[in-house]
């Protein structure tokens, strides 16, 4: 199977391969660079061979681009030579997509309507990050993995909780009137 070329930054956070996409010059590699000096690991930079194999979609390194980062202000980063041999490895599964833009979004909503991003016939978990949002871009992505990684009930206790607190009210209001 010839595989699929993909612009972006490949990175592994715990175990778990994370591609990163966005408009050329928006902090992709930076991003990466930010994820290697918290212990994480690059794959791929600016470009990752993609195929679907045994269910699976698997980025690959093209060999040009091994054990390179390139930011607009730093040029070429070597990467074991300055993070370690730990700090890239060749090939790795995609399990999620980040997509970086610059838009925000129109309305604001408490539960986070889950999307999806095509890729090697397959439908991937897909976050979107502005970038003109405060909160650090690692901390942000590593909030949703954790929140990826663990059965969480939040939006339902907080609607329960919502709901009580407004019966609660309107009771409340209903006494005074009556």
């Amino acid at each position: 199977m010839q595989p699929e070329s993909h612009h972006g930054v490949l990175v592994s956070i715990a175990s778990k391969g994370i591609l990163i996409i966005g408009a050329a010059g928006i902090g992709k590699s930076s991003l990466a660079l930010e994820l290697l000096y918290q212990g994480h690991q690059l794959i791929a930079d600016d470009s990752i061979d993609v195929t679907h194999i045994d269910g699976q979609v698997i980025g690959r390194c093209p060999p040009l681009l091994e054990n390179v980062l390139h930011t607009r202000e730093l040029g070429l980063i070597p990467i074991t030579t300055v993070f370690g041999k730990a700090a890239w490895q060749q090939k790795h599964t995609i399990d999620y997509v980040v997509k970086l833009q610059t838009e925000l979004p129109a309305q604001i909503h408490f539960s986070q309507r889950k999307k999806q991003y095509p890729i090697a016939n397959m439908q991937l978990p897909l976050l979107i990050l502005n970038i003109h949002n405060p909160a650090s871009l690692s901390h942000r992505l590593l909030c949703w993995l954790q929140m990826q990684s663990q059965q969480s009930d939040t939006e339902t206790k907080f609607k329960q909780r919502q709901h009580h607190m407004m019966k609660d009210r309107t009771q409340h209001i209903l006494r005074e009137i009556l």
